[in-house]
């Protein structure tokens, strides 16, 4: 009854061991399920950091050479508008008029000396218009080395619009550059700024699976170590029916050397008794 009770208590921890493996694994395939979703999410939010980064550095480094644009076109610009400003200084000597009062002061002088060699003056007015002609002579000589002047003042003005010209065109291509990098670096910037919601997406989602594959794998544990709780019990009550039955084979066998020592005594003493008589029937001191 004993024994029986025993085999029982066996099958019925067996049976029990196996509903919690079963439970164990099954936790653990669904857990597995999740993990491998979040991993999944893991490698495809990798992916578009990794983006990220690249981006960035194009990004960056089209900032970088469009500051170096930008700095050139400033530095263009704010030559250009020096040369202008020096422009507009040597500007204010010139005189557009002057070839025009030349033209004329020499047509006077020109009228003064024909009267002073056609009209019989006295020599008071002779030598007041001689000193005037002179003077009219040395104006025009004034008035010519300032048209010279004027001259190479013109020539420097129309080669400074063409340096100024000249600039603000590159100023210009500068300009162009500046807006094409600034347009290229923008679309980088906002794949970047959609990549990162992304990203933040798939955290949140990636954190999801991760508490779920937790949850689900703290359960998985708990039939894990109910399992092994049931399988140590299950081994204690195997190695107590061993202890027992190591027991009762060691019984049965000191009572078997017992039966079989007394069996042994028992044919000694017949035998005794049986070599007993033969001598005595030699001898002839027995009847039959």
């Amino acid at each position: 009854m004993k024994k029986k009770k025993k085999i029982d208590e066996i099958s019925n921890a067996e049976k029990k061991y196996q509903t919690l493996i079963e439970k164990r694994d099954e936790f653990n395939s669904e857990a597995n399920v999740y993990r491998d979703e979040r991993d999944t999410i893991n490698n495809q939010k990798k992916k578009s950091l990794d983006e990220i980064k690249e981006k960035k550095k194009l990004r960056d480094d089209l900032v970088k050479e469009m500051k170096q644009h930008k700095n050139k076109r400033n530095e263009l610009q704010k030559k250009a508008k020096e040369l202008i400003e020096f422009k507009r200084k040597k500007g204010v000597k010139l005189d557009k008029n002057l070839a025009n009062a030349i033209e004329e002061l020499r047509k006077s002088i020109a009228r003064l000396e024909i009267k002073q060699e056609t009209t019989s003056m006295k020599l008071e007015e002779e030598n007041e218009l001689l000193e005037d002609i002179k003077s009219r002579r040395k104006e025009l000589k004034e008035m010519e080395d300032l048209l010279k002047e004027q001259d190479i003042i013109a020539t420097d003005v129309e080669e400074l619009n063409a340096k100024i010209d000249e600039l603000f065109a590159q100023a210009d291509k500068e300009h162009e550059e500046v807006i094409r990098l600034s347009n290229e670096s923008q679309k980088h910037h906002e794949r970047i700024t959609a990549v990162m919601n992304e990203v933040s997406v798939l955290i949140n989602e990636a954190n999801k699976k991760h508490e779920k594959y937790l949850k689900i794998k703290e359960r998985a544990d708990k039939f894990h170590k109910k399992a092994m709780e049931m399988r140590q019990k299950i081994l204690e009550i195997r190695k107590e029916r061993r202890k027992e039955y190591v027991e009762a084979k060691k019984m049965i066998e000191e009572q078997n050397i017992a039966v079989k020592k007394a069996l042994e005594d028992e044919e000694e003493l017949e035998k005794a008794a049986k070599e007993s008589v033969e001598k005595l029937l030699k001898k002839g001191k027995v009847e039959m």
